[in-house]
Parts: C-alpha cells; sequence; structure tokens
C-alpha cells in the first residue's frame, strides 16, 4: 500500500508538472506569436530628440518616420478624445496626436478637478487624462499636442504630465496648446487668461512646446478680417522673454493677408515656428498655402490641414517648375540661402542696359543673386520726375520698365535698389508699391541709402529719419539697407557713428541690413558686426568693397573679421576676384 501511495503520489507530482509545462510552452508560444506580429518600433534618437522638450521635427526623423526636417511631412489625427476615437489613432498612421482636455462637468455642480478628454460643449467624456496618457505613452511613440480649452484643467493636467515625464515616461515631444488672445472677427473674449496659462506652464511643465493662439470666427458669407499687426504684437509681447520652443496656430484661411505680420513674428527667433490649421467648412486656398511655403523655411511652418486641399497642396510642392511668389519684405532664406547657410553664397549683380528710352532693355549676368540698381531721378517731359536706373555707358532706363523686364525672369533672384538722388526715395517706393499691387514685384526687394543723421548728417544724403518715414508711408514691405557716409569713415566705424545708426533704426518692424565698406572694418572699434547684428533678430550686415579701392589683401583682414563673427547674417558684395580670394582663404583655413 505505501509503494502504491507513493508511486501514486509520484504519478500525480509528474502529472501536475506536465500540465504546467505545457501550459507555460504554450503562453511563451502565444506571447511570441503575439509579438512578432506587432510592428516593431525603432528605438528613439539621439536622446535629445527622445524628450518632452525636443523638436517634434527631430523626433519624428530620430524614428525614421519623416526623411527630413519637414513640417509639412507630419501628419495629425483630431480629437483622440474618447477611447473609441484614441483607439483609431492609436491604430492609425497618424504621427501626432491632437486631443481636447477640460474638466470633468465643466461649469456645472458636478464640477471636479479630474483633466477629462472632451471638447467643450461637450463635458463628460469615457477617457480621462490620466487614462489617456497610461494608454498613448505605453502603445504608441506618438507625438502629444494637448488642447486646453479652460484655465481649470491646466494645472491638474501639467501635474500628472509632470509625474510621468519623472517616472521616465514621456520620451516624446509634448506640445500645449490654448487660445490666449482674442483673434479676427469674434465680438467677445472666449479665451483662456492668457498671464495665468503661461505662469502655470512655466511652474509645472515648462519642458512643453508652447502653442498659443488667437480664439478666431470665419464666415463663409460675411466679411472677415484677418490677424492684424497688434494681434502677432501682443502676442509677441507675451510670449517673447520664453524660453520654450513656440508653435503659433494660425488659421490657414486667413494667413495670407496676414503674411507681412507672420513673416515678422517667425523673425523674431529661431524658435518659432507656424501651425496652419484648417476647420471642415474654411475655403482654404492652395495658392496662398504655395505663398506660405515659399516664403519660410520647410521647418518652420506645419501643415494641420483637411482633404482634397492637402494632397493638392502636397502635389503642387513636388512639381519644381511652378512659378514661385515671394514676399518683397522677406527674407533671402530660403530663396537665395538655405536655412543656417552661407551668407558668402549671395551674389549681387549689377545689369547692362542697351539702348535708350522706350526700346532700352537690361541685361543681366547668367547668375542668381540680388540685382544691384543704381537709382537717380529724371525730369519727365510731362508730370512729375521719374525714378530711372542709371548705369555706366550713360545708358538709363526707368526703374518701372526695368522691374517690369525683371519680373518674368526666371531662377532665384532679388532686388536691391540703392537711392543715389535723394529726391528719388519717394518716387522709387510709389513705384515698388505700384507693381506690387499688380502682382508684378514677387522677389524679395531691399532700399538702401546713405543715410545723415546725428553724428553722421552730411548734407547730399537721405536723410535719417527721412528714409524711415517715407519707407513706412509708401511701401514698408521692404529690406532696409542703410550706410554711413564716407566723409565720417576716416577712422572706420567709430563708437557715436554706431551708436546713432542703432539709435535711428531702433524698434523697426523691417529687416535691416547694414552696410559696411570692408577696408574700414579693421580701424573700426571692436565688435563692430557683432554690435549691428544685436540689434534686432532680423538684422543682417552686408560687407562691401569697390574695385576702385584697395587690393584684397588691404581688406582681408576686415572681411576675415566680419566672417567669424556669424557666417549666416553676414552677406558679401565684393568683385568677383575679391570673392575668389575670399573663398580661397576660407578653403585654406
Amino acid at each position: 500500500m505505501a509503494c502504491r501511495k507513493g508511486c501514486s503520489d509520484n504519478q500525480t507530482k509528474w502529472t501536475l508538472v506536465s500540465i504546467v509545462s505545457v501550459a507555460l510552452v504554450l503562453t511563451i508560444g502565444m506571447v511570441l506569436g503575439f509579438t512578432m506580429q506587432q510592428p516593431t518600433r525603432p528605438d528613439c534618437k539621439p536622446d535629445a530628440a527622445c524628450r518632452p522638450d525636443a523638436d517634434m521635427l527631430d523626433y519624428l526623423v530620430s524614428l525614421g518616420q519623416i526623411s527630413h526636417r519637414d513640417g509639412l511631412l507630419v501628419t495629425w489625427y483630431h480629437a483622440a478624445n474618447s477611447q473609441a476615437d484614441m483607439g483609431a489613432a492609436l491604430s492609425g498612421n497618424a504621427m501626432v496626436l491632437e486631443a481636447d482636455v477640460t474638466v470633468e462637468g465643466l461649469n456645472t455642480v458636478n464640477e471636479s478637478e479630474v483633466p477629462i478628454m472632451a471638447h467643450p460643449p461637450a463635458i463628460y467624456s469615457d477617457n480621462t487624462l490620466q487614462q489617456w496618457l497610461e494608454t498613448v505613452l505605453s502603445t504608441s511613440q506618438k507625438g502629444i499636442k494637448l488642447d486646453f480649452k479652460s484655465l481649470k484643467a491646466v494645472g491638474p493636467s501639467l501635474d500628472l504630465l509632470r509625474r510621468h515625464t519623472e517616472n521616465g515616461r514621456v520620451r516624446r515631444p509634448v506640445w500645449i496648446n490654448a487660445d490666449i488672445l482674442r483673434g479676427p472677427n469674434v465680438p467677445i473674449s472666449v479665451h483662456v487668461n492668457a498671464t495665468g496659462f503661461l505662469a502655470m506652464v512655466q511652474e509645472k511643465y515648462p519642458e512643453a512646446t508652447l502653442s498659443p493662439g488667437w480664439t478666431t470666427l470665419y464666415l463663409a458669407l460675411g466679411p472677415n478680417r484677418t490677424y492684424t499687426r497688434a494681434m502677432v504684437e501682443e502676442m509677441q509681447e507675451l510670449v517673447g522673454a520664453m524660453p520654450q520652443r513656440i508653435t503659433f496656430p494660425v488659421r490657414a484661411v486667413m494667413v495670407r493677408a496676414a503674411w507681412p505680420h507672420f513673416s515678422w513674428l517667425l523673425g523674431q527667433s529661431e524658435r518659432y515656428s507656424l501651425t496652419l490649421w484648417q476647420s471642415s467648412s474654411d475655403p482654404v486656398s492652395v495658392d496662398d498655402l504655395l505663398y506660405v511655403r515659399d516664403n519660410s523655411a520647410t521647418h518652420q511652418i506645419y501643415y494641420d490641414l483637411f482633404e482634397p486641399v492637402l494632397s493638392q497642396f502636397k502635389q503642387l510642392v513636388a512639381n519644381a517648375t511652378r512659378k514661385q511668389i515671394y514676399y518683397t519684405g522677406g527674407s533671402l532664406i530660403p530663396l537665395l540661402q538655405p536655412p543656417g547657410g552661407d551668407g558668402l553664397g549671395v551674389e549681387w549683380l549689377v545689369p547692362g542696359i542697351q539702348g535708350n528710352g522706350s526700346t532700352a532693355k537690361i541685361t543681366f549676368p547668367d547668375k542668381e543673386g540680388m540685382v544691384l540698381l543704381n537709382i537717380g531721378l529724371q525730369e519727365a517731359a510731362t508730370g512729375d520726375p521719374v525714378p530711372i536706373v542709371q548705369v555706366s555707358g550713360g545708358f538709363v532706363l526707368t526703374l518701372e520698365s526695368c522691374l517690369l523686364q525683371l519680373a518674368p525672369r526666371p531662377g532665384r533672384w532679388g532686388v536691391h535698389l540703392y537711392i543715389a538722388e535723394p529726391t528719388a526715395l519717394r518716387p522709387s517706393l510709389a513705384v515698388l508699391a505700384h507693381l506690387s499691387s499688380l502682382g508684378h514685384l514677387p522677389r524679395p526687394v531691399w532700399v538702401g541709402a546713405t543715410l545723415s543723421y546725428g553724428s553722421f548728417e552730411v548734407p547730399g544724403h537721405v536723410a535719417g529719419r527721412e528714409f524711415l518715414a517715407a519707407v513706412a508711408e509708401v511701401f514698408p514691405h521692404v529690406t532696409m539697407a542703410p550706410g554711413w557716409p564716407e566723409e565720417v569713415l576716416d577712422s572706420g566705424y567709430g563708437e557715436q557713428l554706431l551708436r546713432d545708426m542703432l539709435e535711428l533704426c531702433q524698434g523697426l518692424r523691417q529687416p535691416v541690413s547694414f552696410q559696411l565698406q570692408a577696408g574700414l572694418l579693421g580701424q573700426s572699434v571692436a565688435g563692430t558686426v557683432a554690435r549691428l547684428l544685436a540689434a534686432s533678430p532680423q538684422a543682417t550686415v552686408t560687407v562691401e568693397h569697390s574695385l576702385t579701392r584697395d587690393s584684397y589683401a588691404a581688406v582681408r583682414a576686415g572681411l576675415l573679421a566680419a566672417r567669424a563673427m556669424d557666417k549666416t547674417r553676414v552677406y558679401y558684395r565684393l568683385p568677383q576676384d575679391f570673392r575668389k580670394d575670399l573663398l580661397a582663404d576660407i578653403h585654406r583655413n
């Protein structure tokens, strides 16, 4: 009996072991099978891109989801709020999830401090922010954009993000969005309190990319206004000192009419971008989107748009032969210079003129760059004096005729007007304004002059205040290119000369490119170029030299000193021989 009992116990044990083993094998097999069926997710590398404060484009590039830093490549899923919508978003191909956050029972007796995923007027949801974050962070690598409709939800939500971040779970960019200013066509204030929102983000979750916007209203059948200069400047005043990356959501149907303001805003910081968004009923123009695309770097604009507009837009962007239209007051980037590219790559071209009068034709070197036109004034047989282009040989051509001949010219080029006669300033600006209104000025335009002001007040040159006033009143959509009179430069660019020029140009909305003589930089106060570049984020310097002056050896030190200060924001208007010598110097060093 004992043996039978012992044998029976042993058999029972072995039977149990066999059952457990088989079950374990089956379980492991199922887990392995499930795992092998799941799509593999590449690790996020490098670590700098796998953080809540990372650039969204850098993050998506690190995952291999986009090939390069282009906001047009990013795809979005809207209102991933409910459990069902969140699940659909996670199973889809969208790279960034956009979801709305409010507090449960907002503004009712049932209001709590629990953040939920809902867009008012909905104030209840089957999904809390806690559940949403747990699921999104554990099952995907998608970027996160949280839209806040109430300040009450911001604090508790940021506390949740903080806990997940400190636990090492938030290895992706996080955008925090709220409309904090009243925008176009909105009759009453319905925005989130700006001061409270910004202060709370700084205190609780400064890692986030800020997405501060304007409340907007667009009426399909009514008159619609666009973003004003005051609206954009107010936003800059609010966020200009913030350390985070900032992407400003802008309603796409309104963006082109306000592009001078947004071009200025993008120029205020390399941390800035725009996110163009579309309401489902907005009649967004593809031409407007192409205009924005042409006048910005690819990493500066995200496009959160509906079909079929998005596909039509992408198709035209891919057409390398389409005509591009540039903002006259815009940067030379990206037209003549890639983002972060070398200013030495931009050349200044001097045209020629064949013939006189109505038959005169302008001729150009077979190159791309800034077309330099020296402008004078000629008395007309009838009417007011006419601005003319002056070239060697005595030939003349009216400025209007010259620009009309330039307009259809293919390739990449801009226009730099040098006002050689002070009386030609306002008539020249009037010509620019007229041609621009007709669509015949589709390129960046610089307007420069030798100025007279303060310590460099010299008769015969354009008065500094008049230069600024004329541009502001007649045609403000240009880059200003002021220079100093040669009569005051015997000792180079002295302290008072710099102070007075910076005082004159302080607060200008237009980009400014200060014109410096290369041969005088060696005699000037230390840090001349650096101080001028510090005048504004949009400021540049153009170092020039004429063949009638010193040899390359005499100006070499000044050219290299300017280049050592900044490679992107310093341009060079030099004779070809000097340019070649400078390039050779650079290559040797």
